[in-house]
């Protein structure tokens, strides 16, 4: 192996346990509350803190860093950006502190609005870290951090505007072999603000009688502005594990007995969300339990052709009884 090879070995190898070590600290360090939702009239300022914690064995020096956040995909993933402008630059904290093993602090902040700032959302993220936080504007934040996520909401006039986008069964299917039915339902905040939706997903069987119903949305995700979030949501969850793809035909027999449905059913979302928005939507499916089914099947057939022989074999009985009788 040629010196240059080495040195590109045990470079990357101090990466790998740069970035374990990193994750470690990280881990050993509670913040809380983990998310504040304050809110603010233009031209205030706003004071609070939140607690940390040093869980290691020794004492550390936290780096502080803000950073905005926006909606990433659909998951509700947020995505964190260093930023000089909105809420960032409106909040103020220390720029490190030392805390003692085992020691907890509680790290005051506060937030000043300008004037004239426009209702609605604004998001941002308090961060500590065991390393000084990068300057560079618009950068991706990278590295291992622990913090709290501030949702302020300004008022004023806020829009509220957006819907459901779709509701259905997940991967779009019509037809499902057992319990539990995964629903998915996407959400469109095309408002000014983060949007919270509450509300059920009603299931009632062919005849129209209630099966039950389920929260929509457990986890209580919010939808940032001018963004789509799909939320799952499970009907019918079992304590029993849900057989794998791969699972035996006699394991989907044995769930399937245990959790047993079958037939049309009909699914219904209503929702509420901001001050006074509503949005619903339904949709029908089938379960159709084939593995048990068959099972069912084979075993009617197995008793017809019993009971068919047992007929066949009385009739010669009694024809013989009577030819004996005569």
């Amino acid at each position: 192996m040629t010196k240059q090879k080495k040195f590109k070995k045990l470079t990357g190898i101090f990466a790998v346990a740069s970035i374990a070590l990193s994750l470690m600290t990280a881990q050993a360090l509670t913040v809380s509350p983990a998310r504040a939702e304050p809110t603010a009239d233009p031209g205030e300022t706003i004071q609070d803190s939140f607690l940390i914690i040093n869980d290691q064995n020794e004492d550390q020096t936290y780096y502080t860093s803000v950073e905005a956040f926006e909606s990433q995909g659909e998951t509700g993933t947020p995505n964190f950006t260093i930023s000089k402008e909105g809420l960032p630059s409106w909040i103020q904290v220390e720029s490190k502190v030392t805390l003692k093993k085992g020691e907890r602090v509680k790290i005051p902040y506060s937030i000043s609005v300008p004037q004239g700032t426009s209702p609605g959302g604004y998001f941002a993220a308090i961060f500590l870290s065991t390393v000084p936080p990068t300057t560079k504007e618009g950068e991706v934040s990278v590295g291992a951090k622990v913090g709290m996520l501030v949702l302020l909401k300004v008022t004023g006039a806020v829009k509220e505007e957006g819907g459901l986008a779709s509701f259905t069964l997940k991967d779009n299917k019509k037809v499902i072999t057992n319990l539990p039915a995964n629903f998915s339902y996407r959400f469109n905040n095309a408002g000014n603000d983060r949007v919270n939706p509450e509300g059920t997903v009603t299931v009632r069987n062919m005849i129209g009688m209630k099966v039950g119903d389920v929260d929509a949305n457990k986890a209580k995700g919010n939808i940032l502005p001018n963004s789509v979030r799909k939320f799952d949501v499970a009907f019918g969850e079992s304590s029993e594990k849900v057989p794998a793809a791969d699972a035996s035909f006699f394991e989907n027999v044995s769930y399937q007995m245990d959790n047993f449905a079958l037939g049309v059913y009909f699914a219904k979302l209503n929702l509420s969300f901001g001050a006074s928005g509503k949005a619903s939507s339904s949709l029908v499916y089938f379960v159709l339990p084939w593995h048990l089914l068959t099972i069912i099947v084979v075993v009617l057939l197995v008793l017809a052709l019993v009971f068919s022989s047992l007929i066949k074999r009385y009739n010669k009985w009694i024809i013989k009884q009577a030819r004996q009788a005569r």
